[in-house]
């Protein structure tokens, strides 16, 4: 039998810590053993169509210090990545980062607001075409997920169906129309914990105020995610949609 395999495309900087974090929480979530493909120009570059078609799944995440709306030509790559995907109709998923690349590149329209910044355990509810979809129908209606952005995608792109909203930033997650392909701001990779290492290092891009960080990193302990995210990722690698 042949072993399943998944990829991540990491559009973090090589030298960042977190970018090893990430590979080892979408492992964790998928439990599965995960290649991954630094998008840096210092690295290996784009992988071609046949570089990723043995893949069972391909996972998008974060992207640390950087915006969407940073225009810096390998993050751009790495977003162009997640339509080559598409239209090899492989199994994937692109978190947070990701989801806003990806509703920018399909004509959709994102704009950074720390106004409405979210962080940690968030409150989302599925549509009615999230409860019914084949992958986010475990997931309860109501349901709490990792966040930690500030850029937010204010217009869907055409092609998509929406599968989840929150009050804060209202499109929360979507299916691309006609592929196996999901897109969520929530990170269903990560844990209460693991959200907790990434504001820790990240904390300076989220508040300069000593006080301000400390309480939101105790907040950020105290709330957990719904554990019916635990087999999200799994469940993709495993086609069971």
């Amino acid at each position: 039998m042949v072993a399943m395999r998944a990829l991540l495309i990491s559009l973090r900087d090589p030298t960042d810590p977190m970018a090893e974090h990430e590979r080892k929480c979408f492992a964790d979530r998928s439990s599965l053993p995960l290649d991954a493909v630094d998008m840096h120009p210092m690295q290996r570059g784009r992988p071609s169509p046949e570089h990723l078609k043995p893949y069972d799944a391909v996972f998008f995440g974060g992207s640390g210090a950087y915006s969407v709306l940073d225009d810096v030509d390998w993050i751009r790559a790495g977003v162009d990545l997640c339509l080559d995907v598409i239209r090899l109709q492989i199994p994937g998923y692109a978190s947070c980062f990701g989801f806003q690349g990806l509703s920018m590149a399909m004509g959709g329209e994102v704009v950074s607001d720390a106004a409405r910044t979210e962080l940690g355990a968030t409150p989302l509810q599925l549509t009615d075409a999230g409860a019914a979809d084949s992958l986010f129908k475990i997931l309860p209606r109501r349901f709490d997920a990792q966040e930690g952005h500030h850029d937010h995608v204010t217009r869907l792109p055409p092609g998509v169906t929406l599968l989840a909203t929150g009050e804060v930033s209202p499109y929360q997650a979507f299916r691309v129309d006609g592929a196996p392909f999901w897109a969520s701001q929530f990170h269903p990779e990560l844990t209460r914990e693991s959200t907790v290492a990434r504001f820790i290092h990240y904390r300076d891009l989220y508040s300069t105020n000593p006080e301000e960080a400390e309480k939101t990193l105790q907040t950020l302990g105290s709330r957990e995610d719904s554990p019916e995210l635990a087999g999200l990722l799994a469940r993709l690698v495993r086609h069971q949609f």
